[in-house]
């Protein structure tokens, strides 16, 4: 594996174990492992992540999702079923500074890896666990993937077009939405520990997620008692605020106050609707979303996409043509940010994964390591630990690690 280090980072000395699959749990351990972190990541031997398995879409043989959510990380396959691989991972939280699981909750409690088991070994241990529905509760241990939470929050009743069935996001948004909650609660409990030296548990869920996408859904029911419905791509908080179609694609215009839709009003040359009733005020124009919408758009189906977009933008108007995934690698600002990653991989000579959606100090992930072979890294971390190279292959023979 080559490994390209760009600096230490500012998690540099923080050792964090992962006892994640999946999306949330991945990608928060991974944000911890691009900002400096030492990783390692404990995976089934045999099988690994279920991600390695989830395919297509996939980048040659490898899961485009397994790569995604896994760089900088070091792999070792141990099975914690076994007693000595339950000893493995005392033996690692006992000089770790985090842990971060997400099986189903009270799981790992059976296996004496709970937070109460693993802080009486290393009493400065963040332990963060990520769940489906929580620790507490009727459904707390109850199974779910993202969608099943989409579901479950209402955001699924808000997404789709109105009369037609419901659709779950695009992107896995509850999933990757949990993994940065998780990533801040771990990094806020770090900078605790600095000031008591004691660790704390830090519990994120998949549908504290979905109740905290909802919020404003929600505040809104509470005042009003009015239930959200599927808008399709309209926003309930303004009009326009929504898709048009043009003489070819799809444009999205959001103009939310009055000012912004005197301005595309004059840019459309709809001098009069600002005056008329129906559409002087943000309520107004939601109370007359469909007339107003007509209106725009029989003006908008004279011109092409492109040229609505480059005329509105010259009045600062807020739009994008819908544009696909197809149309990202070659974007500009994608290139100014530098938000596409180049990541040497033995057998994928142009992987390329999007970086770190953050910077300090003009600066993304510091690392740039392959996301890891299924126990690539396995004698190297348990020689680490102390296990003698026979005890290591001992290990190996009865199947607890590979």
């Amino acid at each position: 594996m080559t490994t390209q280090t760009t600096d230490k980072g500012i998690l540099d000395g923080i050792v964090v174990l992962d006892l994640t699959r999946n999306v949330a749990g991945p990608l928060c351990t991974m944000t911890m492992g691009d900002l400096g972190a030492d990783v390692i990541k404990i995976e089934r031997p045999g099988a690994g992540d279920d991600t390695r398995e989830w395919r297509p879409p996939s980048w040659g043989d490898e899961s485009a999702t397994f790569l995604t959510f896994n760089r900088n990380k070091r792999s070792l396959a141990l099975d914690i079923d076994r007693p000595e691989g339950r000893d493995v991972v005392r033996r690692l939280a006992a000089r770790t500074d985090v842990m971060v699981e997400s099986f189903r909750s009270g799981s790992l409690a059976k296996r004496g890896m709970g937070y109460e088991d693993l802080s009486r070994v290393n009493p400065g241990l963040i332990y963060c666990s990520i769940s489906a529905f929580g620790s507490r509760g009727p459904h707390a241990g109850r199974p779910a993937y993202d969608p099943v939470i989409q579901a479950y929050s209402g955001m699924m009743s808000t997404t789709g077009e109105a009369g037609r069935p419901p659709v779950r996001t695009g992107p896995a948004t509850i999933d990757i939405g949990t993994g940065m909650w998780a990533a801040l609660g771990i990094v806020l409990s770090l900078y605790e520990r600095q000031k008591t030296g004691v660790g704390r548990l830090v519990e994120a869920s998949l549908l504290e997620t979905g109740i905290g996408w909802m919020s404003y859904h929600l505040a809104g029911f509470l005042g009003s008692g009015k239930v959200p419905g599927r808008l399709g791509s309209r926003g309930v908080i303004a009009a326009p605020y929504e898709a048009f179609a043009t003489k070819d694609d799809d444009l999205y215009i959001a103009a939310p106050n009055d000012q912004l839709f005197e301005r595309l009003c004059h840019v459309l040359a709809l001098p009069d609707l600002p005056l008329d009733p129906r559409f002087r005020t943000n309520p107004d124009r939601i109370a007359h979303r469909e007339e107003l919408h007509e209106f725009i758009e029989v003006r908008l189906r004279t011109g092409s996409a492109a040229d609505w977009e480059a005329l509105l933008l010259k009045r600062e108007l807020p739009c994008s043509r819908i544009r696909g995934v197809d149309q990202l690698d070659s974007d500009p600002q994608v290139e100014a940010l530098e938000l596409l990653l180049r990541v040497p991989h033995p057998t994928i000579p142009d992987l390329r994964l999007v970086d770190l959606p953050l910077s300090i100090d003009g600066k993304r992930a510091c690392r740039r390591e392959t996301p890891p072979a299924l126990g690539e890294h396995t004698d190297e971390i348990l020689t680490a630990l102390g296990f003698e190279p026979a005890e290591i292959d001992g290990l190996r023979r009865r199947g607890v690690v590979a």
